[in-house]
């Protein structure tokens, strides 16, 4: 929603699946339509490359950067108590624009491809949400990493992701031997801790899984931008096809790429794009661990 407050049209629900990207992006946006054109620069030699808030300091400096990201984590509050309302459970796995990245272990992330990929992977074993989205909102359940189990289904969710995290999916470099086992080991720190949680789950009742991002390669993460440095390549989570191959839950529900407001399938795992902006509503029903009637309402 990215700081638009959603328009419920059938408030006629038990539960409210939010896949992420709730804080605004108003703010910071126009300082960042050419981001594309840097990445696209900048990856014909790797070490020109700036992180998105190194580029954007460039741009407007830290102090205006901070004021902008306090702004933007206050429309995503907004967001979340409107939802919060409605006296329902609210099942929230974060976004990439949601302020809620781990810790790295990575000192200097510029000093190789590897160690800034996988500064990544630590930015995504996030095991919580920002609590200035989600802190005294009794309604909101946090699924970052976190099984929830209902009456009629568990929840498990996986956030932040905005690219696919597989090294080597991510970037065309060639590694050698010894980055590609590093690189290896680092990704898999995300995929163990999915499992554990899955694992405890009520296996009489089917797993929705929320992703923050579609899983790669479907109909639903491809970047129909034109102007994109991504154009016709797919985006989506490697870590989301991993779960949804591996566990296929019921249902895997995303969203980050706003081209498509749709469903794909892998195996017997329904992938949902959620779709984007205000207006844009899906709806289903699970009975009998079967999902029913989907609406995909715009």
């Amino acid at each position: 929603m990215h700081g638009r407050t959603p328009i419920i049209k059938d408030k006629n629900f038990d539960a409210i699946i939010v896949p992420g990207d709730v804080c605004d992006d108003r703010g910071i946006k126009p300082y960042s339509k050419n981001w594309g054109a840097h990445i696209k620069e900048a990856r014909k030699k790797w070490e020109k490359e700036l992180k998105f808030d190194d580029y954007l300091i460039s741009k407007i400096g830290r102090k205006k950067l901070n004021y902008l990201e306090q702004e933007s984590l206050k429309g995503g509050r907004k967001i979340m108590e409107f939802l919060n309302s409605f006296g329902k459970p609210v099942l929230f796995t974060p976004g990439n624009w949601d302020k809620s990245y781990g810790p790295s272990r990575i000192k200097d992330p510029d000093k190789s491809v590897d160690n800034y990929l996988k500064m990544f992977h630590d930015f995504y074993l996030s095991r919580k949400s920002n609590p200035k989205l989600i802190k005294g909102l009794k309604n909101v359940y946090d699924c970052q990493y976190h099984l929830h189990k209902f009456q009629e289904f568990n929840v498990l969710g996986y956030g932040l992701s905005s690219a696919p995290e597989s090294p080597f999916l991510r970037v065309k470099f060639k590694f050698d031997s010894k980055q590609k086992k590093r690189l290896n080991i680092s990704y898999k720190r995300l995929l163990s801790p999915l499992s554990k949680e899955y694992n405890k789950r009520n296996k009489k009742i089917p797993t929705i899984f929320v992703s923050h991002n579609i899983p790669y390669n479907t109909k639903l993460d491809i970047i129909l931008d034109k102007k994109s440095y991504a154009y016709k390549k797919h985006l989506g989570s490697s870590v989301a096809r991993w779960f949804c191959e591996k566990k296929q839950p019921l249902v895997c529900i995303g969203g980050h790429i706003h081209d498509f407001h749709a469903k794909d399938k892998i195996g017997n795992t329904i992938v949902i794009n959620a779709g984007y902006g205000p207006k844009v509503n899906t709806y289903f029903d699970i009975e009998n661990g079967k999902l029913k009637n989907l609406n995909f309402n715009s």
